[in-house]
């Protein structure tokens, strides 16, 4: 896509998101509508657009949910995908645990529109679809209260009817969450770069613009560098889509927006703590969603341990990937 084809979406999308903040389940509808299905038939990449800009928006979906369930060959509304909480211990397939046929469950999950029928459960040994009565959900109003998240955490006997026959391996479907979760952390922390640089280049200190000041402009430079870094690594992992290129993506937008929101509340000073101020649902959003399928710290973690252990440095190289 070229540069004018990639803004005009932007647009399109960016404007959907808007109308549909209202009634967020509508979205899916909408996306139909726009011809978005042909749109990534066409250029896969499109899709990293797409949670860029659900980012951006600070928009809840199901989204993601629905591109994990089709990567892995599962179709239905009905199904809400619950992502593990435990520490991320194995880089490509985060999983809960089953001893002696007991699975205890401590997942998060997204609550959009109507409740789900059945919640999709990774563990060790396979993907479990369970009946909804089964598991204990309670909605998570902390941090991020308008995500419409829902804590599964459940002791459990396995029961052998509960076993998916997939298209695909967890794996794969992790490698595709990591992907859009990437993207759509890059969303966030741009929309946060954005209110600060609105903020700075509007007030003034000591008669000049906050942005003037040269602390302040090297803090934004080094947001936006983390930013570009970590949507470069977007482009290649969705331009080479395996597991490692994803997690690595998935710990680079984990840094940008860390690094991002905090340097954004610096130079914002009182006025980015006010609750009027658009830059704390960014954080709250930001953080839950680092968490998910891994963060920075435990993917960081991870892919060291995976680069020590393998004797091989990953070849990530930009040049060999056509912009």
């Amino acid at each position: 896509m070229d540069a004018q084809e990639v803004h005009g979406l932007r647009s399109s999308l960016a404007e959907l998101f808007t109308r549909s903040r209202v009634q967020p389940e509508t979205v899916t509808a909408a996306l139909r509508d726009l011809g978005w299905h042909e749109v990534v038939a066409e250029e896969p990449a499109a899709e990293s657009l797409l949670f860029e800009e659900h980012g951006r928006a600070n928009f809840v979906s199901r989204l993601l949910d629905d591109a994990v369930l089709a990567a892995l060959g599962l179709d239905g509304t009905d199904i809400a995908v619950a992502y593990p909480l435990a520490p991320c211990d194995t880089l490509f397939k985060p999983a809960t645990a089953v001893h002696s046929s007991r699975l205890n469950v401590d997942a998060v999950l997204r609550c959009v529109g109507t409740k789900p029928k059945n919640i999709l459960v990774p563990t060790t040994t396979g993907l479990l679809l369970i009946p909804e009565p089964e598991v204990d959900m309670r909605i998570v109003a902390g941090i991020d209260p308008d995500g419409a998240w829902q804590r599964v955490k459940s002791d459990l006997r396995v029961d052998a009817s509960w076993s998916v026959p997939l298209d695909a391996p967890w794996s794969f479907g992790v490698a595709i969450g990591r992907r859009l979760l990437a993207a759509e952390l890059v969303g966030l922390a741009r929309a946060a770069l954005d209110a600060a640089v609105a903020h700075v280049t509007t007030r003034s200190q000591f008669g000049r613009p906050i942005g003037s000041f040269q602390a302040v402009r090297f803090r934004l430079a080094e947001a936006k560098v983390a930013i570009e870094s970590a949507t470069e690594a977007v482009r290649l992992a969705f331009a080479e889509p395996s597991p490692l290129a994803s997690a690595v993506a998935k710990a680079l937008a984990g840094t940008a927006i860390d690094v991002t929101v905090r340097h954004a509340a610096q130079v914002c000073g009182a006025m980015g703590l006010t609750w009027e101020f658009p830059l704390h649902p960014v954080v709250r959003r930001g953080f839950v969603l680092d968490g998910l399928l891994g963060s920075a710290e435990e993917l960081t973690l991870a892919l060291g341990a995976h680069v020590t252990r393998s004797a091989e440095l990953p070849q990530l190289d930009p040049l060999a990937v056509d912009a």
